[in-house]
């Protein structure tokens, strides 16, 4: 089967090769891919980054859904032809802090599929019982109503509702700003949305595109503020009458947003962070104890998330479909790669190829 291959540690160091389909245990299963996600994460991957993470050669793609193709002689929880989403837990300890409070993104001994062991971005995927039995949930069923291509890309979707919704507990009435317009400030956008937030602001620099304002529009902004042209903090202050919103959602990433932050949040709120620099924030945080101001470190959701965002979908309350731009097949992976580097979509769908 063909697969992108990330095959070492350094930038560009990915390709696409002819592997074999994977062999399963008796307590395993083989899931064939019909629709995977194309994420930040594996733009990152490919430029060299996060290497803690990847174990080359490994398949990339770790938003991908599928049906169950093949089960060991021991699997009786699930079938073949069962319609079913990962959440991309390849294995855990079982053992750690995280593990025992069921935290298993948290794991430190966590490999992700798509990083940590073979991925979506190909035709079959192998799932480890060792891992079934730790984690249950990690593979979920797929609502009637919910295409493939929909589950594909939950993974960011959870990500949103457990920073805005889990983390932050946005309230009905509350106000809330999110920066950066990409898949995981739009989901939070939703998130919002779906939490009754009064007035949801959308910021990013103008380059971001009118079309992804508009897609913010469309997710549940009410307001727009391009930071490079007008003073982010003060417009945020105006559209709150100078309150300030209870979160701001950073999924930029850029330690420069961590000063506008500041800025905007109000007394008692709480700044998700999302986006990664890797650079020194080289500023004092007194802010933070001036304004008791809270800072929570965000990664991944849990099974409420992935429960409750399935549940919004079949509801009609979170819209999955429109952050679909692109439909492209593996084989394509390079030019779909350089399309997110470029800012040129929202979230690509990449299909396996036939065999």
């Amino acid at each position: 089967m063909k697969a992108v291959v990330k095959y070492g540690y350094g930038a560009g160091e990915t390709e696409l090769r002819d592997v074999p389909i994977p062999e399963i245990g008796d307590d395993d299963l083989l899931i064939e891919v019909k629709a995977a996600g194309v994420c930040g994460s594996d733009i990152a991957f490919d430029n060299g980054q996060h290497a803690d993470l990847l174990n080359p050669p490994v398949i990339l793609g770790h938003e991908f859904s599928g049906v169950v193709a093949k089960v060991g002689k021991n699997v009786t929880r699930w079938k073949v032809g069962d319609r079913v989403v990962s959440d991309n837990t390849g294995e855990v300890c079982g053992e750690c802090y995280a593990c025992n409070t069921s935290d298993f993104l948290s794991c430190p001994e966590r490999k992700g599929i798509g990083y940590g062991m073979d991925g979506g971005f190909t035709n079959y995927v192998k799932i480890l019982g060792k891992t079934l039995a730790r984690v249950p949930t990690s593979l979920m069923r797929i609502p009637d109503c919910m295409s493939f291509e929909e589950a594909a890309i939950l993974d960011p979707a959870c990500n949103g509702y457990m920073a805005v919704v889990q983390e932050a507990k946005v309230m009905p009435g509350d106000f809330v700003a999110v920066f950066g317009v990409g898949a995981l400030g739009l989901f939070s956008i939703q998130a919002a949305r779906a939490a009754g937030a009064a007035k949801i602001i959308a910021i990013a620099l103008s380059s971001d595109g009118d079309d992804r304002f508009a897609m913010a529009k469309h997710c549940g902004a009410t307001h727009i503020v391009k930071s490079d042209l007008e003073d982010a903090v003060a417009a945020v202050r105006a559209i709150t009458n100078g309150e300030g919103v209870s979160c701001v959602v950073d999924a930029a990433g850029v330690n420069v947003v961590m000063k506008s932050c500041l800025g905007i949040v109000r007394t008692a709120g709480i700044i998700v962070k999302i986006g990664y620099d890797h650079h020194p924030y080289n500023s004092t945080l007194d802010p933070f104890i001036d304004g008791a101001i809270a800072l929570k470190g965000h990664f991944g959701y849990d099974w409420v998330s992935w429960r409750n965002v399935m549940n919004l979908v079949e509801a009609g309350k979170f819209d999955l479909k429109c952050m679909i731009s692109h439909r492209m097949h593996v084989s394509e992976f390079r030019e779909a790669f350089d399309m997110v580097r470029r800012k040129e979509s929202i979230k690509i769908i990449l299909y396996p190829e036939q065999l």
